[in-house]
């Protein structure tokens, strides 16, 4: 700007006409967040001052507690704020140089949030007399943006504050003749006249409009400011107008919120001071704002959403955030804008700077956009706001190094990030990260050409240094393998030698570890190979090895590359016989793991909880093996061949007892109240992160809408008592509650099949408060029906137990009760009695009144069961009968077996509680030799047929193809594995008549099977895209379900991506982190006999097929087609 005193006054004047309200503005964007405190404070008690005494002590002691550091300065504040809202204080604070220092101390170790500036600068603003107090906001203020410079909230603040006191030092504003000018002397009156200028207002503005431009939804706040100011003078001085012109068309090339308003200003400009070339000015104008305006239009959605700050919850606005960022980060390179794709990672960093997360994709996104200088300040940023984030700290380095930045710096950054125990809260992986970052920069410069003794000793002792402290800890041994690359280009071979041998105490059962080691002597040890093929057969004397073929095989191979013919002769032997002794442990461990699968699968029986088994399997007479549904495994195979391809990986099955710890949810549960709203996720876990390990948390908005109810479940029960402690502690002004959540947990079962999340909460609603419903997971178990229903309080819970023993519909008696999972209870009910009687071989033909009949004259019959078959009307062969007592049903067994109805003979046993934890030891000889008619087909579901049924009696028809039954079959995946077989019968039967439904969560769906192909058109068209339970569930076919891993998930709730390798030979490979990496590309795993894929069946033109032996590993599976529109067309017209 240009003008002299003159002009400076007239423009103060201009300036000063709402400048109270803009002072007051200030104060009232640096308390957004903070009403409570500002309407009422609450004086510090006694209770208080003591606490505060003890958080100071904490702090000097343990320097690095962060949430010490925010009570400390919210109990000092709030006193502040009661001292300043009292009448009767005349004098200053007392503790004010405290909460000064307070402030300060944090800032040395941690970043201020945005909240946390705006609070520090108002305070400061509210009680600042003299010139240099203001002078010290003012620098506050240039601090504050540059820790934050994406906040248009500081900046605001920041350009108010100049401007308010430019405004003071003039005499056209009405408040210099006030209080706040009477303190200073004419003196600082002049230099306050001499330090804040209509220039730095000018500039303060204009830089933070350009700091903040990409922001599309606040960016107008400051430029429009700005370009105020700029136009004040604009009738004095005529050569602004060029410069404002081309500050229209800069703005409006940048999408943002007021865009439009922008475009008509530049108008109304444009008819004023150029009116003669109005037309062409703004036909090229139009033409930048039609695209800028297409830009923001494909933002507005997201804008949208985070619009609605504060109204919703903290995950809906997670996710708002996470899409958005998705969104703008995967345009196509023309498309992508760089800057505003930055602007946004600094947008959501001001939400949600404490999410390691999105710090580092923020970096990555620079690092793979080549954005150079920028990446430096912006890990160094990042790794303040998390110290814990072993993959922050370690880019840093890396970034470092590769700027050729000074050996002392890279150790600076190194030893700030492991000395002040913060990276240990991200547990032993994020330091390794950090130590392989920093051997990986020494091992590297102690070999540069330019290299001293000295790089060479210091890396040396650093990478020794690193292993001792945490390499031994690391199951992938990363830093020894550091080591030893490290000696290995020092010459030191031996050494190198004895990392190996070292590691073999701790890695000798992992064939990984075996073949580097291989590897590494191949390449590097003598030449005639010897220790190299030592390492070798050192591997194949462990009974642990986790992969004996592997190394088998290249032992076998090594002998015939660099052996002699003895060697080769003894290694022929060698390998015959440990072949055979390696296919034997592989043999139990099929047998074992079989066993396991069929009991777990097949030997299911309902308990003492009425349920209705409405699973539509198809008969024996159309039994179709999945392996045969996935064309991955031939028709016909060896016993053994058979029986390794339909075994799972060990990975996914159930886990036992004695393997996984159980969860004590109901006693180790805290349940936190007057919490304030919307608060977040990350800091609740930051305030009892010190109590112990959190396994879950969750967090509800009262009904009150003014507070927060957080329900945090620990690891033990120790940590629940540590959790206590911080009972009536002051979070954000707020006195929070902490009760132990024993009791406020129901157990509810006997529920309907097709009750939801919904029903529950509508059948709880005026109990109280529902913290969480929990479903249970049906992996292992698809039978299971029960729920978790978790309340606020034990009296919620204890209130809601008068629900149970409610009948719901004609069927169900709810169950009520409250958790306690700990309290083991007899089981009762007639199954557990003795009084139920288990049927099979049932004639199709007969009915419940049929066996009524049969049964009625051995005693008093409560119930008969038929559980229902595939169509409606039908059952599947076999039933329960229930007596009043256990004599009448021994009576029953007694009388009834070997009888004969209508076509078949019945076997009747005693029904089994558990039959999953018998041992099958008769095999189907057994079984055969006792039906006087073994013509018959006992359908029995644990059972295969054990011949066809007598034709004179059952006529049957033919079963129908294969390719047929796939066209009606579809394959629902990415299903929750809480969602049961009823609710996706109740889903897909509105579309037509079906024949099966399977749940498969071992591939994360469920099969579903139609009558007639049309339906299942229908059905596809319909749901493709359906939200269930969640999740947006895509249906395919039978084939692409079978490609679909199983949901993998880790303790505490955190998952982790499905990686496992389909296949029966999955069971033969160890699951290993980092499997794959390190002198494995390339190699391929040499099939054999016993392995599935050695023999495959190739169909020749006739029909007819082919034994084909695969030499190195399994073909090449043909890309499965996938259904185009016009295949759906034709599904839905019927067409076939």
């Amino acid at each position: 700007m240009t003008g002299g005193d003159g002009d400076d006054a007239t423009a103060a004047v201009a300036v000063g006409d709402g400048i109270g309200a803009a002072y007051e503005a200030v104060m009232m964007d640096a308390s957004d967040g903070d009403e409570n405190e500002i309407a009422a404070p609450v004086p510090l008690s006694e209770e208080d001052y003591v606490r505060i005494a003890d958080l100071l002590a904490s702090i000097t002691d343990r320097p690095y507690q962060y949430e010490s550091h925010v009570e400390y300065i919210s109990l000092l504040r709030r006193g502040f704020l009661a001292h300043r809202a009292d009448p009767r204080e005349a004098g200053p604070y007392p503790l004010i140089q405290d909460l000064r220092k307070a402030r300060e101390d944090m800032i040395e170790r941690f970043p201020l949030n945005e909240t946390m500036w705006a609070e520090w600068i108002a305070d400061e603003i509210s009680i600042c007399g003299g010139l240099e107090e203001r002078l010290g906001v003012m620098e506050l203020c240039a601090k504050a943006v540059e820790e934050e410079s994406a906040s248009v909230k500081l900046w605001k603040t920041y350009a108010e504050y100049i401007e308010s006191q430019y405004s003071l030092g003039r005499d056209g504003d009405a408040i210099g003749k006030g209080k706040a000018k009477k303190v200073l002397s004419e003196e600082e009156e002049v230099t306050l006249r001499e330090c804040f200028t209509l220039e730095l207002v000018v500039e303060t503005y204009r830089l933070g409009s350009l700091a903040t431009k990409d922001n599309v939804a606040e960016s107008h706040v400051l430029w429009n400011r700005y370009r105020d100011l700029m136009m004040m003078d604009l009738e004095a001085n005529s050569t602004q107008v060029e410069f404002i012109r081309s500050l229209y068309v800069a703005r409006l090339q940048v999408p943002h919120t007021t865009i439009s308003d922008t475009f008509s200003g530049f108008s109304s400009f444009t008819t004023r001071y150029d009116n003669a070339n109005y037309e062409s000015t703004m036909v090229s104008t139009n033409k930048l704002y039609s695209a800028a305006l297409a830009k923001y239009n494909e933002r507005s959605v997201y804008e949208d959403r985070l619009a609605k700050r504060g109204q919703v919850s903290l995950a809906e606005e997670w996710n708002a955030w996470a899409e958005y960022l998705e969104w703008e980060t995967s345009q196509p390179k023309k498309k992508l804008d760089v800057d505003m794709a930055c602007a946004l990672y600094e947008r959501c960093l001001l939400c949600f700077g404490e999410q390691a997360r999105v710090w580092e994709e923020y970096v990555f996104f620079a690092l793979e956009k080549s954005l150079g200088l920028r990446v430096k300040a912006l890990l160094k940023r990042a790794t303040r706001h998390c110290p814990w984030s072993g993959t922050l700290w370690a880019q840093y380095i890396i970034s470092l190094e590769r700027a050729y930045r000074p050996f002392e710096e890279v150790s600076d950054i190194k030893h700030r990030a492991t000395t002040t125990g913060m990276l240990d809260l991200g547990g032993l992986e994020e330091v390794l990260k950090v130590n392989i970052a920093w051997c990986g920069f020494l091992k590297r410069r102690a070999f540069e050409h330019d290299a001293g003794e000295d790089d060479f000793d210091m890396a040396e002792m650093g990478i020794s240094e690193a292993v001792t402290e945490t390499g031994k800890k690391d199951p992938e041994y990363r830093l020894q393998r550091i080591h030893i690359n490290f000696c290995t280009l020092a010459k030191k071979i031996d050494s190198a030698r004895e990392i190996w041998k070292e590691l073999a105490k701790t890695q000798g059962n992992s064939y990984e570890y075996w073949l580097r080691y291989y590897h590494w002597e191949l390449s590097h040890g003598p030449k005639d190979k010897d220790y190299a093929g030592s390492a070798l057969k050192a591997a194949l004397k462990r009974n642990t090895l986790d992969w004996p073929e592997k190394i088998l095989e290249i032992w076998k191979n090594h002998v015939e590359d660099f052996g002699n013919v003895e060697d080769v002769e003894y290694a022929t032997v060698r390998y015959r016989k440990l072949s055979k002794e390696i296919l034997e442990r592989r043999a139990q461990e099929v047998q074992a793991a079989a066993l396991q699968q069929q009991t777990m699968k097949d030997q299911q029986q309902e308990a003492d909880t009425p349920q209705t088994d409405e699973s539509a399997r198809a008969s024996s007479k159309r039994r179709r093996s999945v392996a045969e549904a996935d064309d991955s495994q031939p028709k016909k195979k060896s016993k053994a061949v058979e029986t390794l391809a339909t075994v799972k990986p060990a990975a996914h099955s159930p886990p036992s007892a004695s393997s996984v710890a159980k969860r004590d949810r109901e006693n180790t549960t805290v349940i936190v109240k007057n919490l304030p709203l919307n608060y977040p996720e990350v800091r609740v876990r930051q305030f009892f992160r010190d109590c112990g390990t959190i396994n879950s948390l969750k967090l509800i908005v009262e009904k009150d809408g003014n507070t927060s109810t957080a329900t945090v479940e620990f690891e033990n029960r120790e940590d629940v008592l540590t959790a206590q402690t911080k009972n009536l502690k002051i979070v954000d002004g707020h006195s929070i509650e902490v009760q132990v959540g024993t009791g406020s947990t129901l157990y509810v079962t006997n529920f309907p099949p097709t009750a939801d999340e919904a029903y529950i909460k509508d059948l709880f609603k005026d109990c109280g408060e529902i913290v969480d419903i929990r479903f249970p997971s049906l992996k292992y178990n698809t039978h299971r029906r029960f729920c978790y229903v978790q309340f606020a309080s034990s009296d919620e819970a204890q209130k809601a137990t008068s629900l149970h023993g409610k009948q719901l519909g004609g069927k169900e008696t709810l169950v009520v009760k409250i958790s306690a999972p700990d309290q083991k209870h007899e089981r009762s009910g007639a199954v557990y009695e003795g009084r139920e009687v288990y049927i099979r071989n049932i004639d199709f033909q007969a009915h419940n009144n049929d066996v009524q009949e049969l049964f009625q004259k051995y005693g008093t019959i409560e119930k008969v069961r038929l559980p229902p078959g595939p169509k409606k009307g039908t059952h599947k062969g076999y039933g329960f009968v229930t007596f009043s007592k256990k004599e009448e049903a021994l009576a029953a067994v007694e009388g009834v077996n070997n009888t004969q109805l209508k076509s078949r003979t019945l076997i009747i046993s005693i029904a089994d509680p558990n039959p999953s934890k018998q041992k099958t030891n008769a095999g189907p000889s057994t079984e055969k030799a006792k039906d006087p008619t073994p013509g018959r087909n006992m359908d029995h579901p644990r059972q295969k047929s054990l011949g066809p049924a007598n034709p004179a009696t059952s006529p049957q028809p033919s079963a129908p193809a294969f390719s047929d039954i796939k066209k009606k079959t579809l394959g629902i995946m990415n299903l929750s594995d809480t969602v049961n077989d009823t609710k996706i019968r109740q889903m897909f039967e509105k579309y037509g008549p079906l024949r099966k439904v399977t749940l498969r969560p071992d591939h994360q769906g469920a099969i579903v099977e139609y009558e007639s192909v049309a339906d299942a058109g229908k059905a596809t068209l319909a749901l493709d895209g359906f939200e269930l339970a969640g999740r947006k569930i895509k249906i395919g076919g039978l084939a692409d379900l079978m490609r679909q891993s199983p949901e993998r998930k880790v303790a505490k709730g955190f998952p982790i991506n499905n990686g496992g390798i389909k296949g029966g030979a999955v069971a033969f490979k160890p699951n290993q982190v980092g499997a794959g990496a390190g002198g494995m590309k390339g190699q391929k795993r040499r099939a054999g006999l016993g392995f599935p894929g050695a023999v495959r069946k190739k169909e020749d033109v006739d029909g007819k097929s082919e034994d084909t032996v695969m030499v190195d590993g399994p073909q090449a599976k043909e890309a499965p087609k996938t259904k185009s529109n016009a295949d759906f067309k034709a599904m839905f017209s019927g067409k076939k």
